[in-house]
């Protein structure tokens, strides 16, 4: 099976108060730190201290493993578990760790039990960072490759409910995992998941797996919640980004991008200082319009959004920040942005033909690799 699923590159250590003063939302509820699953296996000084992301790699109509790449576009190594295209690998990828990827392993298609928590490196080596872990964990990694955390979610509501969506959240830097929090959604939301590690804090957003208009509990926008790591302190985002508007990205001074809903759709940029722009997008008539998602570099300086419904077909777009001025990628049609590396290069894949590109801030896509489409997460 394969997953396209929206990255944010993050970086270094920050205080929370880089997302501004806001005062912690009731549906965070801090404790002091417990042991939380067994202690690591693996120790975290096993990642580079330079971070290239690595991405995972497939060729049209690959029933294989498929293989790893970096984002220079060379691939190193097969994917070490599979083959989980078409069929029933166990192990899932959903995202990086500093120079490694970070994923589960140990439970195959829809079986329950408990799993590991696992690295894997460019040459196809798997590191298990926790063992014997309950539930079906979200997992993020830090982008200096130190430390990783998960969210295990203890309430998960039917539909049609009024109940708040409730989880714990973990981490471990390689010292032993803690328990350093729970926290909850609102009304609406039936699934939560780990989108970053920042160093604003970690983020958690909601989403609802039900489906139908006369559902009462459908959302009309996904929220999001930030969690201290140190404290364990959770900070509902909607005061800072509004109630009308997707959240999308975060990066580590606590910008903050949203697909904002309406009768003007724009995307929405909400700086550190709690600042909101909103940015309107030619073709961007509906939220329901971008396709992978809003993708922030890691300076905050450009976002990247993929439009479906533009009347000259899909494009990618660049919007410059500062300016507000959006540049139509050329080069390549069809692409979708998959990870922005920390030197400001946007690495995107062609929809169709299984090509990976580099995309300069001008908005020139450079072929990368014309056999294998990048993505993030698979699983």
């Amino acid at each position: 099976m394969r997953v396209q699923r929206t990255a944010l590159v993050v970086a270094g250590a920050a205080a929370l108060a880089a997302c501004g003063a806001a005062t912690p939302s009731p549906t965070g509820s801090p404790i002091s730190p417990t042991t939380g699953s067994p202690a690591s296996t693996a120790s975290p000084t096993q990642a580079e201290a330079s971070f290239e992301p690595l991405l995972v790699a497939f060729s049209a109509g690959s029933s294989g493993p498929g293989m790893l790449m970096l984002a220079s576009g060379q691939t190193t190594a097969p994917m070490p578990s599979g083959p989980i295209i078409g069929g029933y690998g166990t192990l899932t990828i959903s995202g990086t760790l500093g120079a490694r990827l970070i994923g589960t392993d140990g439970r195959e298609g829809s079986s329950s039990g408990p799993l590991s928590m696992v690295a894997v490196s460019s040459d196809g080596t798997i590191t298990t960072l926790e063992q014997n872990v309950a539930g079906s964990p979200s997992v993020v990694g830090r982008d200096d490759g130190q430390a990783w955390a998960w969210a295990v979610q203890t309430n998960s509501p039917a539909c049609g409910t009024s109940t708040r969506a409730a989880f714990d959240i973990f981490t471990d830097d390689g010292d032993g995992a803690r328990k350093i929090g729970s926290a909850s959604f609102g009304a609406g939301v039936t699934h939560v998941s780990l989108v970053a590690w920042t160093a604003a804090g970690i983020v958690a957003s909601g989403d609802n797996s039900c489906g139908g208009p006369a559902d009462p509990s459908t959302l009309v926008i996904s929220p999001a919640i930030i969690i201290d790591p140190a404290t364990g302190a959770a900070t509902g985002l909607a005061p800072r980004i509004g109630t009308n508007c997707d959240f999308e990205a975060i990066v580590d001074d606590g910008t903050i991008a949203c697909a904002l809903h309406g009768s003007v759709p724009a995307i929405r940029v909400i700086a550190s200082d709690g600042k909101q722009t909103d940015h309107s997008i030619p073709g961007l008539t509906s939220p329901q319009c971008i396709n992978g998602g809003v993708q922030l570099s890691p300076d905050a300086s450009f976002a990247a959004v993929s439009l479906l419904c533009h009347t000259g077909g899909p494009r990618l777009v660049l919007l410059d920040i500062a300016s507000g001025h959006v540049v139509t990628v050329i080069g390549a049609s069809n692409l979708a942005p998959t990870v922005w590396t920390q030197d400001d290069i946007l690495i995107a894949t062609e929809f169709g033909v299984d090509k990976t590109y580099a995309v300069a801030t001008s908005g020139t896509a450079t072929l990368i690799n014309a056999t294998y489409a990048a993505q993030t997460s698979v699983g």
